[in-house]
C-alpha cells in the first residue's frame, strides 16, 4: 500500500535534491561559485530528509524478509555501480560510501530494529551524537570510512557514513510507530509522482543536468571528455 503523505514528502526531497545538484554540477564544472554555511548544510538537510523518510517508511510498511532482500540487492547493485563509475571518472573523489551505500546497510539494520520499537528513539539519538563526535576524528586507515571515521585528506563526491545517519534513520522509524500516515490523498500535482520514482530520478539526474549545463554553457561535455 502506498501512502500519499510519504510520496509527497519524498517528492519534496527530490525537488530539493534536483535544485542542489543543479547548482553543485554547475560549480563542479567551474561555472559558478558556491560558498558559505548554507551550501554545506543544505545537501545534508536534503540527505537527512531522505534518510528520515526511508526509516519512517520501513516502520510503516514493515516488509517481509523476501521483499526486503530484493530491495537490498537492488540498492547494493546500484551502490557498486556508483563506486565503479566514480572510480573510472573521478578516481580522486570516488564514492566509497555514499547515500545509496548507506541505504543498503541501514535497511538491513533497520529490519532488525523493527522488532525492538522501544529502543529505536534512544538508539537513534545515541548513534547520532556518537556519529557527530566520530566525524571530527581523523585516522590513518580507510577501513572505517563506512562507519564514520575518515582518514586524513579524505575526499569524495558523496558521503553518508553509518554514523551519525543511522541515528536519523532510526528516529524516522520511531516516528513511523507513533505518527502513522492516514492515507489521505492531498491532490498535489506532480510531487507524489516524483516521490514514487525517487530512486530512478536519482540515477538519471546527473546526466540530464550535465546535458542541460552543456546546452547552457557549451563546453561541459568537452570537460568530461578532456578535449
Amino acid at each position: 500500500m502506498r501512502y500519499p503523505e510519504i510520496d509527497i514528502a519524498r517528492g519534496v526531497a527530490v525537488i530539493l535534491m534536483l535544485v542542489f545538484h543543479s547548482f553543485f554540477d554547475a560549480y563542479y564544472f567551474g561555472k559558478i561559485e558556491l560558498s558559505g554555511a548554507f551550501w554545506y548544510y543544505f545537501p545534508r538537510f536534503i540527505g537527512g530528509m531522505f534518510i528520515f523518510i526511508s526509516g519512517y517508511t520501513l516502520s510503516v510498511i514493515n516488509p517481509d524478509l523476501s521483499r526486503l532482500k530484493k530491495k537490498v540487492l537492488k540498492l547494493a547493485a546500484l551502490a557498486a555501480t556508483i563506486t565503479a563509475v566514480t572510480f573510472a571518472l573521478v578516481p580522486d573523489e570516488v564514492v566509497v560510501f555514499g547515500i545509496i551505500h548507506f541505504f543498503t546497510l541501514a535497511t538491513l539494520i533497520g529490519y532488525i530494529f523493527l522488532r525492538y520499537p522501544k529502543i529505536q528513539l534512544p538508539a537513534g539519538l545515541t548513534f547520532f551524537v556518537i556519529g557527530l563526535i566520530m566525524n571530527r576524528v581523523r585516522v590513518d586507515t580507510e577501513t572505517l570510512v563506512w562507519l564514520g571515521l575518515m582518514p586524513y585528506g579524505f575526499s569524495t563526491l558523496d558521503y553518508y557514513p553509518l554514523l551519525p545517519w543511522l541515528g536519523v534513520f532510526l528516529i524516522g522509524m520511531f516516528s513511523g510507530n507513533v505518527a502513522r500516515p492516514k492515507g489521505i490523498n492531498l491532490n498535489v500535482p506532480l510531487v507524489p509522482y516524483l516521490g514514487r520514482n525517487s530512486l530512478k530520478i536519482y540515477v538519471v539526474q546527473h546526466p540530464v543536468i550535465i546535458v542541460a549545463l552543456h546546452l547552457l554553457y557549451g563546453d561541459v561535455i568537452q570537460q568530461i571528455l578532456g578535449i
